[in-house]
């Protein structure tokens, strides 16, 4: 890459930050492209070169608070041991993750408003769905849980986190709603759970 690839990668880099930085702190309709040039000490002019508009600017910002979801929830998994841990311990990395104020505002308050409801929602299901289908069925090729089929099981739960991810944006108690909603998600995926063999008489 040369040096001014990199000048323009990381102005880039500086706009989705310092937007999503500002979007998390007074909301997407408060912030201006004005303050988000102001915030990376670029022109008006640079931010448009980079996004046509400030929908596009908020999409990227999405796209970078999501990244740091995704990264989270690997971290939390990678060393489990059995693929029922590194679901549980993933659902549990992205229930903390919706306590976190960029999460909560730019995904959950912000999202569907700025985005409109189906484009929110098809671009969260994309870095979601696909990771849940993939543990299901693994965990169903291994006869660990019951499921006529583990894509639609990977459809509904992701709903089901969805709706937990709303309820603690909007709770006067976060922390407690996100237990809450960990403990019944888990009740869920246990009502799930395969019964073992039947034991064989000595």
């Amino acid at each position: 890459m040369s040096r001014r690839d990199e000048n323009a990668a990381a102005t880039r880099t500086a706009l989705v930050e310092g937007a999503a930085r500002l979007f998390t702190e007074d909301g997407y309709q408060q912030v201006s492209v004005e303050r988000i040039a102001a915030r990376a000490r670029v022109t008006k002019g640079a931010v448009y070169h980079w996004f046509p508009t400030k929908k596009a600017l908020f999409q990227a910002a999405l796209e970078l608070v999501d990244d740091r979801t995704m990264s989270a929830i690997t971290a939390a998994t990678e060393t489990a041991p059995t693929p029922w841990d590194m679901l549980e311990r993933g659902l549990d990395a992205f229930l903390d993750r919706c306590l976190a104020a960029d999460y909560q505002r730019i995904c959950f308050h912000d999202g569907p408003r700025a985005l409109g409801f189906v484009t929110w929602w098809e671009h969260a299901e994309s870095h979601v769905e696909g990771a849940l289908t993939t543990i299901l069925t693994t965990l169903s090729d291994d006869d660990l849980i019951t499921t006529t089929s583990p894509p639609a099981l990977a459809t509904t739960l992701y709903g089901a986190l969805t709706a937990a991810a709303l309820a603690i944006s909007r709770a006067d108690d976060p922390q407690t709603t996100r237990d809450l909603m960990g403990v019944t998600i888990n009740e869920l995926l246990h009502g799930l759970r395969a019964e073992p063999p039947d034991t064989m008489p000595e």
